[in-house]
């Protein structure tokens, strides 16, 4: 997975919440990051931007957000191109299916780096089936489950998320049996809340320097 310490992407990212876990970074944490970015970011004071900069920069966010290497991120741009609708819009959704990202969303994981350790290890049923592969995209309706309970370790964290309606609207989550399916599709609104990704830009395959 493309994994870096946080701080480091927090301080290049100046100003914008990578999201890369599920509860929310205190302020305290971000002034101590861009208080020590600053030395780095005066060297690029005199940085023009352009459309092609600008591009990489977003295609960079969603990289680090759903840690996922280029040559994969390619992958899921020319399938997007083959698709019916807007080529973001079926990127976001290629992402966002993703088996690891969605034990992420329903709270499985506190970050997609630990809920990838748990598909490896074996402890997410698909469709009633258990499933170690992390970048498989689902389908709608899938069924997915923790396969045994007892060994999931992030039960109070997993009941307070739910029990103050966290979940998005596309995940529908069963608290009592530890499961779900996915109920639809996304659309670009629905992740507004989730990232912080500027539309005007199209996301393409272009090579990261």
């Amino acid at each position: 997975m493309y994994r870096k310490p946080n701080f480091k992407f927090y301080r290049r990212e100046k100003n914008f919440n990578l999201f890369l876990k599920n509860t929310i970074l205190n302020k305290k944490f971000f002034n101590k990051i861009y208080k020590k970015g600053d030395d780095f970011n005066q060297k690029n004071k005199f940085f023009i931007s352009t459309h092609y900069s600008n591009q990489l920069k977003e295609k960079r966010k969603l990289k680090i957000i759903y840690g996922i290497s280029d040559k994969k991120y390619n992958i899921y741009y020319n399938k997007s191109k083959n698709k019916d609708g807007e080529i973001l819009n079926n990127i976001i959704n290629f992402l966002e299916l993703r088996l690891d990202n969605i034990v992420y969303r329903m709270f499985f994981g506190i970050t997609r780096y630990e809920s990838r350790q748990i598909i490896n290890h074996k402890h997410i049923k698909v469709n009633n089936k258990i499933l170690n592969i992390p970048s498989k995209v689902l389908n709608i309706g899938d069924y997915i489950s923790f396969s045994n309970i007892n060994k999931f370790k992030r039960k109070s964290y997993f009941n307070y998320c739910v029990e103050n309606n966290l979940t998005p609207d596309w995940i529908f989550i069963n608290n009592v049996k530890y499961s779900g399916y996915l109920k639809r599709c996304l659309n670009l609104d629905d992740i507004t809340k989730y990232t912080d990704i500027n539309k005007s830009y199209i996301f393409g395959n272009c090579r990261n320097y």
